[in-house]
C-alpha cells in the first residue's frame, strides 16, 4: 500500500515511554526506554562508523611475558564494533594468554580462548592469532526487592554494565608460510585485501565491492560484528611471541556510506594509511634490532611496500640507516630532492594509489627532503630520511628556479 504525502511512518526501535503525573510505571516501561536510548546510541554509532576512535594499542608485556605464559598489554580506548556499540576500556589491561595447564598433552587448541570456539586441529608449534576487544554486558550488585513472597529473585541486578573482553582467534594462514621471513609482511596484506584492490580499475563501470581479506575467512563464524580487532600476533612454542603487529587489522572509525567507487570510499582510504602506519611500525622495529640496517634488502623481508613510506637513512658511511641496497633488484627514480612544505601533499596524493608490489619491478620514486638534508650539512642532530613512494604518484621535484636552494635542487 501506497503511504501518503506527510504520513508518519513509525519504527518500533527508537520509540520512548511517555512520562505524564498519575501514571502507573512498570519495570517494563523503564526497560523501554533504556532500550529506546541505546538503540538511539547504536544507530548514531552506525553512522559515525566501525573502527577504534582512540587507544587500545597493544604491544607484549614487559617483564611478565614468557615463552609459555604470553601476555599482551592493552592501553585504554574507545571503539565502536558492528553492531554500533561503544566499546570503553578505561585503563590499561595486561591480558594472559593462558597456556594449557599440562604443556605435554596437545589439547585442541593452543590458547584458552572466548566461545565461539574455534576450529580445527591442535597446531604443535605455531599459529598466527587475531586479539579483538568484544562487547559484553554484565550484571553487578544486587537490588533490594519486596512482594516476591520469600522466594530467591532472580533478576535483582542493581546494574547492567557494559564491559568488554578480550578474545584470541587463529587466522586461516597457509602453515607453509609461518617459516617465510616475509611472513609479516604477507600476512599484513592478505589482511588489506590487496588480491582485490584494482578491481575498479578493472571494471571501473561494474560493481565494486569491498577487497575480501583474511578475516573475512573467519566472520560470522569465529569473528562476528561483535568483536573489534585489535592486533595480529604469531607465537611460536619456542620462540613464544615473535611479532604483535597492529596496523594489519587495526582501523580508524571509518566514515559509513552506500557503496562507491574506490576513490570515494573511506573504508579503502583507512586501509591505504593502515598500510602506510604497519610499514613503520615494522621498519622502526627492523631498524632497531639489525646490527647493520645498511645491509638491509627490502625484498627478503617485503613482498609489499605501502603507497608511500619514510626510511631511516645512511647518508654517509658516519650515519646508522637504510641504504639505497635496500631498493636493490627494484626499479627506482634517483634520489630527488623536493621540499617539506609537500611532504602531506605527497602523502595525501598516495594514498589514492595501490601499494607497490615487489613482484612487478613497478617503478619506486625515492626523495631526500630539502630541510632534512640541509640541517645535516650544517650540523644540526637529525636521522637523515628518504621517501618513497608508488611511481604512478605525482612527480613533486619539478624545478621551480623562484623557490629553489641551488645545492638542494633539481635541474631539467
Amino acid at each position: 500500500m501506497a503511504t501518503d504525502l506527510f504520513t508518519p511512518v513509525l519504527n518500533e526501535h527508537t520509540r520512548s515511554v511517555r512520562f505524564f503525573n498519575g501514571r502507573l510505571l512498570s519495570g517494563e516501561a523503564m526497560t523501554d526506554e533504556q532500550k529506546g536510548l541505546r538503540v538511539a546510541r547504536e544507530l548514531l554509532a552506525q553512522a559515525v562508523g566501525d573502527g577504534i576512535a582512540r587507544g587500545f594499542e597493544v604491544k607484549v608485556a614487559v617483564g611478565t611475558s614468557t615463552v609459555q605464559a604470553p601476555a599482551l598489554t592493552v592501553g585504554a580506548g574507545v571503539a565502536i564494533n558492528r553492531r554500533g556499540e561503544i566499546l570503553l576500556l578505561e585503563n590499561d589491561t595486561e591480558v594472559r594468554l593462558i597456556r594449557p595447564v599440562n604443556p605435554a598433552q596437545a589439547p585442541d587448541k593452543i590458547f584458552q580462548t572466548c566461545v565461539p570456539p574455534q576450529q580445527g586441529v591442535y597446531i604443535a608449534d605455531a599459529g598466527v592469532y587475531l586479539l579483538t576487544v568484544c562487547s559484553i554486558g554484565a550484571a553487578n550488585g544486587l537490588a533490594p526487592v519486596t512482594g516476591l513472597g520469600g522466594l530467591q529473585a532472580s533478576c535483582n541486578a542493581k546494574y547492567i554494565v557494559d564491559a568488554v573482553q578480550f578474545r584470541l582467534l587463529e587466522l586461516p594462514v597457509d602453515k607453509t608460510l609461518l617459516p617465510n621471513p616475509r611472513l609479516r609482511n604477507l600476512v599484513a596484506y592478505q589482511c588489506f585485501g590487496v588480491d582485490g584492490l584494482d578491481d575498479f580499475a578493472t571494471d571501473p563501470l561494474g560493481p565494486t565491492p569491498p577487497p575480501s581479506t583474511l578475516l573475512d575467512k573467519i566472520r560470522g563464524t569465529r569473528l562476528t560484528d561483535c568483536d573489534v580487532p585489535l592486533a595480529v600476533m604469531y607465537w611460536t612454542a619456542t620462540g613464544g611471541v615473535q611479532f604483535v603487529d597492529l596496523w594489519s587489522v587495526r582501523r580508524r572509525v571509518t566514515e559509513t556510506r552506500a557503496a562507491s567507487p574506490f576513490v570515494l570510499d573511506d573504508a579503502r582510504l583507512a586501509t591505504a594509511e593502515a598500510m602506510v602506519l604497519q610499514f613503520q611500525e615494522q621498519i622502526r622495529a627492523i631498524f632497531a634490532t639489525a646490527a647493520r640496517p645498511e645491509l638491509v634488502i627490502g625484498t627478503e623481508l617485503f613482498r609489499y611496500l605501502p603507497p608511500v613510506g619514510i626510511l631511516p637513512y645512511r647518508s654517509d658511511p658516519t650515519r646508522r640507516g637504510f641504504g639505497v641496497s635496500f631498493f636493490q633488484g627494484l626499479t627506482i627514480r634517483d634520489l630527488y630532492y623536493f621540499e617539506g612544505t609537500k611532504v602531506g601533499y605527497l602523502i595525501d596524493a598516495c594514498l589514492r594509489h595501490g601499494p607497490i608490489d615487489l613482484g612487478t619491478r613497478e617503478m619506486i620514486t625515492v626523495y631526500q627532503i630539502r630541510e632534512n638534508m640541509q640541517s645535516l650539512a650544517q650540523g644540526v642532530a637529525v636521522q637523515p630520511a628518504i621517501v618513497f613512494c608508488n611511481g604512478h604518484a605525482p612527480f613533486v621535484s619539478d624545478a621551480r628556479y623562484d623557490l629553489a636552494h641551488f645545492n638542494y635542487a633539481n635541474f631539467a
